[in-house]
């Protein structure tokens, strides 16, 4: 059975950055997950959900924290909108 993670280690690291930093951590993981496979449409499809997760990501959310990786919240945006339109083209030429 899986350890529970104590919600004060989560807010701890919520606390030093922001949310915008956990979802790149995990965007992180997830293209290193996709390699693994080796399938490029499942990088694609990954890509334009973490882009869009990064787009619809209130901005709120995203103000710089003490060790934020990224400066503005608009980096964030930014990025998303470029996951969002890159995802599309890497899903067109996949062969798998």
């Amino acid at each position: 059975m899986a350890t529970p993670v104590p919600l004060q280690a989560i807010d701890s690291f919520l606390l030093k950055y922001n949310v915008g930093d956990a979802l790149l951590l995990v965007f992180g993981l997830a293209l290193v997950a996709a390699l693994v496979v080796r399938s490029r449409k499942v990088l694609a499809l990954q890509s334009g959900l973490f882009g869009v997760i990064f787009v619809a990501t209130p901005t709120s959310m995203l103000v710089a924290a003490e060790n934020s990786l990224l400066s503005e919240p608009i980096a964030y945006k930014s990025l998303g909108l470029v996951l969002v339109f890159a995802a599309p083209i890497l899903y067109v030429t996949a062969r798998r």
